[in-house]
């Protein structure tokens, strides 16, 4: 039988002055710059945290007010509580605060992170929202006494964010493979085992038709059970990749609309910034109702198939900017990406090749979902593990006793 038992301390209700010295942020007028490389980096704002590390500024910095290496950073300003670990010995400047923990600054981090949303409450200011000294100091977080127990629920939401970090990392690798790949596919540097033959290069207007969605409807006509599955073109930026297999949304509209054919690659036609329209995808169903500022590109399958056009238009992205009009707003439209050209294989190596980035697609897409669903594990965790909900046991910190 195991003799293994759960913490069961005491957990107290302390200020964040009882567990850190709090440095706020100096004002600009305190902050000495410095281009020759002496000093600190400034770390200063939101802007400064990337992935809950600080960022390293171009300008250093001499000042009174800075942290170390592994202190906490909480900002102060626009928005309150965001917390990140510091990367490296830096100058503190307005927007943030610094905290040097007395204890297991691990702990004291992910209850923070925990913590974030309560900071609305604090928000003051009418242009900008921010806490002062006295709220900073004043807030409170939920500790147990027993520093041990700190170091163990510290421990193991550590090791979640290792695993979190390491999927990240290979889902960046595995996504550097696929463009290096596409690079060497798309163009026929790298030809698939079978394939042999010269490609023919195509002007995009010569083998396609152009056409525009509808105007007729808006993300607000638009639900996950609507009867009528739709597409609108924001979602072309931000849900969809080079394939739509499934069609996420819906509307109950009975209007007449432009409905897409199978193999018809959509563009957004209209951005505020130009880099956004060099992006592609193509639906392989038909009758799906294609939203205004959509760009439908309708191409014969058996000429061309409009996966591999998607994938073309992706790496082919500069081209593509060559083509767009506007200064406000930037748009493109069909007579211009009519002079788009490309190389083209036959339609059984097009295939071939969409086969094997496909495949690179759907390993990526299941690590994300992979990812996603760890994030998901470790909210849930420290909601029970910052609560004192769930006790972890003493001799095996990764065991979770109720």
């Amino acid at each position: 039988m195991s003799n293994q038992q759960r913490f069961s301390g005491e957990w107290s209700n302390r200020s964040l002055s009882d567990l850190a010295v709090v440095t706020m942020g100096q004002s600009p007028s305190s902050i000495f710059y410095n281009s020759s490389g002496e000093g600190l980096p400034l770390i200063q704002g939101n802007a400064d945290i990337e992935d809950r590390k600080t960022i390293e500024r171009i300008w250093t910095t001499q000042g009174n007010k800075r942290c170390d290496l592994g202190d906490l950073i909480l900002t102060v300003r626009a928005p309150v509580g965001a917390v990140a670990v510091a990367s490296k010995n830096a100058c503190i400047g307005r927007g943030v605060c610094g905290l040097k923990p007395f204890g297991d600054s691990s702990f004291l981090f992910h209850a923070l992170v925990h913590a974030e949303d309560r900071w609305q409450s604090l928000e003051q200011g009418s242009t900008f929202t921010a806490a002062n000294s006295d709220q900073v100091g004043k807030f409170r977080i939920f500790v147990p006494d027993d520093e041990n127990e700190q170091r163990a629920i510290a421990e193991v939401l550590s090791d979640v964010d290792g695993l979190i970090n390491a999927l990240d990392a290979l889902i960046a690798k595995k996504r550097a493979i696929k463009q290096a790949t596409m690079q060497q596919l798309l163009t026929g540097k790298t030809r698939l085992p079978g394939f042999s033959g010269e490609w023919e290069t195509k002007r995009l207007g010569d083998v396609a038709s152009f056409f525009k969605g509808s105007s007729l409807f808006t993300k607000a006509d638009m639900s996950l059970d609507g009867k009528r599955r739709c597409i609108h073109y924001g979602e072309l930026f931000t849900t969809y990749g080079e394939c739509i297999s499934e069609v996420l949304h819906g509307t109950d509209r009975d209007e007449s609309f432009f409905l897409s054919a199978s193999n018809d690659v959509l563009m957004p036609a209209s951005d505020v910034t130009p880099n956004g329209l060099a992006t592609a995808s193509c639906i392989s169903e038909s009758d799906i109702i294609l939203g205004g500022d959509i760009l439908v590109i309708r191409v014969p399958p058996e000429i061309l198939n409009g996966v591999f056009l998607a994938y073309v238009i992706k790496i082919n992205r500069n081209q593509v900017m060559q083509l767009v009009t506007g200064t406000t707003v930037y748009h493109l439209y069909g007579h211009d990406m009519a002079n788009f050209e490309f190389d083209l294989p036959s339609v059984e190596e097009q295939n071939a090749i969409v086969h094997v980035l496909s495949d690179m697609d759907a390993e990526i897409a299941a690590l994300e979902h992979r990812r996603d669903k760890t994030i998901a594990i470790k909210q849930g965790m420290m909601q029970q593990l910052l609560t004192g909900k769930v006790r972890l046991l003493k001799s095996n910190h990764a065991s979770v006793g109720r």
